[in-house]
């Protein structure tokens, strides 16, 4: 089914999924170094014919997962940021994991590269991420790509890797992201930074647009930013705190598409 877009039910797989990983939350938690692995062989990429930077980002990715759940507060989910967790990092994980998955069925291109590439964005993009917002654009995602950088130079990888690396995580500060979209608008999906940063930016909020799933992390966020003092957290996660976060997002790629996003961005509006 894999191989066949219209074979699938995408929309289902993914909250089979997103319902596993709670399940896991709750009880057992399997752990991000193994929930990368799942998603690198669901993708194909731990095969011997994987490239020099295949296996570098793989290895990185590797490495980061072990390290956020080493520094997680001797393994609490309480004492993490009510939002910015585990949880959260294993939702872009599972979510990005099936997007590119449908991108390389409908483009007939598989680029592990990048694939692998975006599995270790999804677990990056928050990296020791305390909870609370921006004071300045792009201020915690940039502290993100610092941390991460040295793990990177550390497995090899190439000046222009890291750069686009650097340019996809930057960018998903959540005040760029209308202009992320509007820079793929009308433009055919490709393996590149611009597409890669649009995948990110609705990876990081298919959860929270899920109608089963949004209005518990919304309370979650509106925890986390009580904790910071902000003054959000009274609205945030309100009925129209929902509506307007719901009418504040965007999606443009196929693969959200196929995954029923809009459609259920759409009802919930309605």
């Amino acid at each position: 089914a894999y191989l066949d877009n219209a074979a699938c039910d995408w929309p289902l797989c993914l909250a089979t999924s997103f319902g596993l990983v709670r399940q896991s939350w709750a009880g057992q938690w399997v752990g991000l170094p193994y929930l990368l692995e799942r998603c690198a062989d669901f993708l194909s990429l731990n095969q011997s014919a994987q490239t020099s930077t295949t296996a570098g980002l793989l290895a990185t990715a590797r490495e980061l997962a072990v390290q956020i759940e080493a520094e997680s507060a001797c393994g609490t989910a309480a004492a993490e940021p009510p939002y910015h967790n585990r949880l959260h990092f294993a939702d872009v994980l599972t979510a990005i994991t099936l997007q590119v998955a449908i991108e390389g069925v409908q483009c007939k291109v598989q680029d592990g590269d990048w694939q692998a590439a975006l599995l270790l964005i999804a677990l990056a993009h928050d990296f020791r991420h305390g909870g609370g917002v921006n004071a300045h654009a792009a201020q915690m995602e940039q502290q993100a790509f610092d941390a991460l950088r040295p793990l990177l130079e550390r497995h090899g990888m190439a000046p222009g890797w890291i750069e686009r690396i650097h340019a996809v995580i930057v960018r998903s500060d959540f005040l760029l992201v209308p202009e992320n979209h509007r820079r793929v608008s009308g433009q055919k999906f490709d393996w590149c930074t611009d597409w890669a940063t649009v995948l990110l930016n609705e990876a990081d909020i298919m959860a929270s647009a899920s109608p089963t799933l949004g209005p518990a992390l919304g309370h979650a966020l509106a925890a986390e930013w009580a904790r910071a003092r902000l003054p959000a957290h009274v609205s945030v996660a309100t009925a129209q705190g929902r509506r307007d976060f719901l009418k504040s997002i965007a999606f443009s790629s196929y693969s959200a598409e196929v995954l029923g996003a809009p459609e259920a961005v759409a009802a919930q509006l309605a």
